[in-house]
């Protein structure tokens, strides 16, 4: 079986991650879910100015919607592809009706799920990603970590205010080796993330979760679900590829 997965979330196998970085998370959720396709399946990544060699694939995977033409959507739609959108997407009537049409329309959240159909009308599945940290906990410091993009949306500035009244010192780290960040979740008791506003299932909270980290963050930021960690993110591989 030919899979055509469209996207503008080139993935990188060998790519030094940067979570946060230049290619990091959207990059890494495509990279990991291709990487555990069946033997019978084939994955031809197509950027979205190539989109019309989607068409003759026996099944379509669509990730990112972001610079599809409304042509492009109108099309893909017509073949009731599987949509997995990776963060919160701009209303527009082309849209929905690709999630209408989507077999199925996929989320990275329930929160994301719920966000979607506030004005899509569908409220579809959710897949978490392929997302399995190998982390020991190491003797807690007493002290707060936020890493992400350098960004207003990713709350450096409330990691630092909740940090200051909590009386913890906050370790920032922006545009480094995922590597890094993991390395540093281990040591710190806290992992703090206020976005300003919604960011759909953050990678980097269910690998604090792996490190052991207490976790601060607000409603904005969509959670994995309920459940042993191991056992919930260990289910999300077969339910995408199930979709098949």
């Amino acid at each position: 079986m030919r899979v055509a997965w469209v996207t503008h979330h080139i993935p990188q196998a060998d790519a030094d991650w940067l979570l946060p970085g230049g290619v990091g998370g959207a990059e890494m959720t495509d990279a990991t879910m291709i990487s555990h396709a069946p033997p019978s399946v084939s994955v031809d990544v197509i950027t979205p100015d190539k989109w019309e060699q989607a068409l003759d694939a026996d099944r379509v995977v669509i990730t990112g919607t972001d610079f599809l033409s409304d042509a492009a959507l109108v099309a893909l739609a017509e073949r009731k592809p599987i949509v997995w959108v990776h963060h919160q997407q701009a209303p527009s009537p082309v849209r929905q009706r690709l999630f209408q049409l989507a077999d199925p329309f996929v989320t990275m959240s329930k929160a994301h799920a719920e966000v979607e159909a506030s004005w899509s009308g569908v409220f579809g599945e959710w897949c978490h990603g392929d997302i399995t940290c190998d982390i020991t906990p190491r003797d807690k410091k007493p002290a707060a970590l936020w890493s992400a993009r350098n960004h207003p949306q990713k709350g450096l500035l409330a990691a630092r205010l909740w940090s200051r009244s909590m009386g913890l010192p906050l370790t920032e780290l922006s545009g480094v080796d995922r590597s890094e960040v993991l390395d540093a979740m281990a040591e710190h008791e806290w992992f703090v993330f206020l976005p300003q506003a919604f960011d759909s299932c953050p990678r980097t909270l269910i690998e604090a979760e792996y490190a052991g980290c207490q976790i601060h963050t607000n409603a904005n930021a969509g959670r994995r679900d309920p459940g042993p960690l191991d056992e919930v993110m260990a289910a999300q591989v077969p339910k995408f590829w199930g979709w098949l």
